[in-house]
């Protein structure tokens, strides 16, 4: 299995460094989920880890080797990213999308084989796209574009899998289904993943291991009954939350505590509570005569006319 780590690694798109001197190393076998706040320099940890950005400083290592050193060709059959947002070339139908997942086993003396075909149909049936395989690409909801980019990374079958953000685009059923597969592919496969979540609680119950970014460094990692944390959520997150057990799974379950609703619900209450106080200390008044007002007959609440 190999071991996916990073040494002092700085990343920077300008002078400003978006990650600083990260020290992180990847649990192999596991499901490692990346959260923290948008901007926090997630995604762009990930696509350095993919090789996908050069490093100012430090490196990333793939089994104790800098993977910029690496061949293509070598690292592409060890790892395999779907990263954030990605475009299919104009036409391009769902197979052929999905058969480039295999391009990093072909060469001038070995072509097109029955394993690379069965690789690829076992992608499509995974994410229930074999009835969309002659479609286009750019013809297809967000969702099912989405399940056309993660079945080409499961047709490169590769033991490292690493995925920004998957869930993006999908409804809640499809964000279940892409989960529970990649839960099933490392618990059967032994394939480690990582990926980048925004979802607490999806990254509670799926994840084995959570990295904590928060402004460019790893601000906490573990498991998350040890990472999910009211003063970690409070701290990195800026909201109050409570958390709680999972009633399904018993994994930590994350509950915002909106401040609008506590406001309104404090509102609602004290107005409601200063009306039943007005209700009890002022009583109808008089009528001229001093006779207080009675309901004329027939009125919502007046007594019955007598015979």
């Amino acid at each position: 299995m190999p071991v996916l780590e990073s040494r002092h690694l700085t990343l920077s798109y300008g002078r400003e460094p978006v990650v600083a001197d990260l020290d992180l190393k990847i649990p192999p076998g596991r499901i490692t989920v990346l959260i923290g706040r948008n901007g926090c320099g997630k995604s762009t940890l990930l696509r350095a880890l993919a090789r996908l950005m050069r490093p100012q400083a430090g490196a990333v290592l793939l089994d104790g080797r800098a993977i910029a050193t690496l061949p293509t060709r070598e690292v592409a059959r060890q790892l395999a990213i779907l990263p954030q947002s990605p475009v299919a070339p104009e036409g391009m139908t769902v197979l052929q999308l999905v058969k480039q997942g295999r391009y990093p086993y072909q060469s001038w003396l070995q072509q097109w084989t029955r394993e690379d075909e069965e690789r690829v149909r076992q992608a499509l049936a995974w994410t229930g796209l074999e009835d969309l395989a002659g479609q286009p690409v750019d013809a297809l909801s967000g969702g099912q574009r989405q399940r056309a980019w993660i079945a080409m990374a499961l047709a490169q079958d590769t033991p490292l899998l690493l995925l920004d953000e998957p869930t993006t685009y999908l409804d809640l059923a499809h964000q279940m289904e892409i989960l529970d597969l990649l839960a099933w592919l490392n618990a059967h496969d032994g394939r480690t993943v990582v990926m980048v979540l925004h979802d607490l609680n999806q990254a509670a119950r799926y994840g084995h291991h959570l990295v904590v970014v928060h402004q460019g460094r790893v601000y906490a990692q573990g498991a998350p009954a040890e990472v999910l944390r009211e003063e970690l959520v409070r701290q990195v997150f800026g909201i109050e939350c409570r958390i709680i057990p999972d009633p399904i799974h018993g994994t930590p379950l994350c509950v915002p505590c909106s401040r609008w609703m506590a406001q309104a619900g404090a509102g609602a209450d004290t107005a409601t509570a200063r009306t039943a106080e007005a209700d009890t200390r002022t009583p109808i008044p008089p009528a001229a005569g001093g006779r207080r007002h009675e309901l004329a007959p027939g009125a919502p609440g007046a007594a019955a006319a007598g015979p």
